[in-house]
């Protein structure tokens, strides 16, 4: 089957279904922004969305003013690893305004177990559902793994509950957060897919996923199930108000080309259009040029499951940005852009001291790479150790809780 993909070098392309390039060479975040059309994540965009967060504070503070400060940004916005948006500013607006909005995510389960890759969206999710105090759905796009890969709807079943308590474990506000299959979910959405599938034509979605004939027809028809979340009346009961509530996307950048349709069809439905912020993606172990995978080998995936040893024996394997010996490391010192135990660092250490620290010592000739790969570990089994004790308190009750429809406004 022919897919139009984005090329960003010869090495490198990157779809909603798969994202392959030079394990030596850092993706092109740049060139994918711009081929795209979204916007970056500038300074001035930044700072307007931060003082939305604290407006927002201020507003719920308690009797006096009262009340928990604003969150400091998340490590993600500080770095450069939420580097792209579409109409982020309209939800500073919105929140200027006093009026709300909601977030929307999803996961397609292909697995029972997640990846560290996958958590990345999830936290980002989960840092603007407590700044802002949001109502968030999460959309399981079982349909669509069933259509594009070779799962049966059973195992799917069991797939995506294992999923929702992964989800769940992240910390979400179980009363402000709704999670649906769309299998489950189909009679709600299904008249808003309606609308916006008579707005789309074949040629726009081949050309914009580059599907041909002979792909199915579910295929081609999916697009606008991951597209009806962005209207709010998708959600009588969980969203229960008459005018429309407009809507922000957290998800990685391959992604975009369904929010980019979104973002054509809603103000023809009279709908507010989508707003997003995206991120870049989390290295597999084998180097920088891609992003980690659930159909990859295990060996070249950190999964939410792997305790420490795991960890540490395949950051021991990991890509390195170092030299071929210690001699010529320490004369020429490392390049942290390739080296995946850093970029590990930078997505999951707190700590931006340290993590400038490790940087200039890397570059520098002064932390070898068996120091960055021992601290990735120790870092990354941290995040893992606190993650899987919440993920065991998880219950089948909390997941038929979270995926019953209710008002969670």
């Amino acid at each position: 089957m022919r897919r139009t993909a984005l090329r960003l070098c010869e090495e490198a392309v990157v779809t909603p279904w798969g994202v392959t390039g030079s394990k030596s060479s850092p993706l092109k975040y740049d060139s994918i922004m711009q081929q795209f059309g979204s916007q970056p994540l500038t300074p001035e965009v930044l700072g307007s969305f931060a003082a939305a967060m604290r407006l927002h504070r201020s507003r719920t503070a308690g009797p006096g003013g009262q009340g928990a400060p604003p969150p400091p940004l998340h490590r993600f916005l500080r770095r450069g690893i939420a580097f792209t948006h579409r109409g982020l500013e309209n939800v500073s607006e919105t929140v200027g305004k006093d009026r709300r909005f909601y977030l929307y995510t999803g996961r397609g389960p292909s697995d029972k177990t997640m990846h560290l890759g996958h958590a990345v969206p999830f936290l980002l999710t989960k840092y603007l559902q407590d700044a802002f105090g949001a109502p968030l759905v999460v959309q399981m796009t079982d349909d669509e793994k069933y259509l594009f890969r070779d799962l049966d709807l059973e195992k799917l079943a069991v797939m995506t509950r294992e999923n929702v308590k992964d989800i769940l474990a992240f910390g979400f506000d179980p009363e402000k957060t709704f999670v649906f299959s769309n299998l489950a979910y189909m009679h709600r959405l299904y008249r808003n897919t309606l609308r916006i599938q008579r707005n789309l034509t074949y040629n726009k979605v081949a050309a914009t996923f580059g599907f041909d004939q002979s792909d199915n027809i579910g295929k081609v028809a999916f697009p606008a199930i991951q597209i009806a979340p962005c209207l709010s009346s998708s959600f009588p009961v969980v969203l229960p108000v008459k005018a429309s509530l407009p809507c922000l996307v957290p998800c990685a950048i391959d992604q975009d080309p369904f929010f980019l349709l979104s973002r054509d069809v809603c103000p023809k439905l009279k709908a507010p259009k989508p707003s997003l912020l995206m991120t870049k993606f989390l290295a597999p172990l084998t180097g920088v040029g891609g992003k980690m995978s659930s159909s990859a080998d295990p060996a070249t995936t950190i999964l939410l499951t792997d305790d420490r040893k795991a960890v540490s024996k395949k950051l021991k394997r990991a890509y390195s940005g170092g030299a071929a010996t210690l001699e010529e490391f320490r004369e020429k010192g490392g390049c942290p852009e390739v080296d995946v135990p850093f970029a590990y660092l930078k997505h999951f250490l707190e700590d931006d001291g340290e993590l400038a620290a490790i940087e200039e010592g890397f570059r520098k000739g002064t932390v070898h790479s068996g120091i960055m790969k021992q601290r990735a570990a120790e870092v990354v089994s941290d995040f893992l150790d606190e993650f899987q004790h919440r993920r065991a308190l998880v219950t089948d009750d909390d997941v038929d809780y979270v995926m019953r429809e209710r008002s969670i406004l």
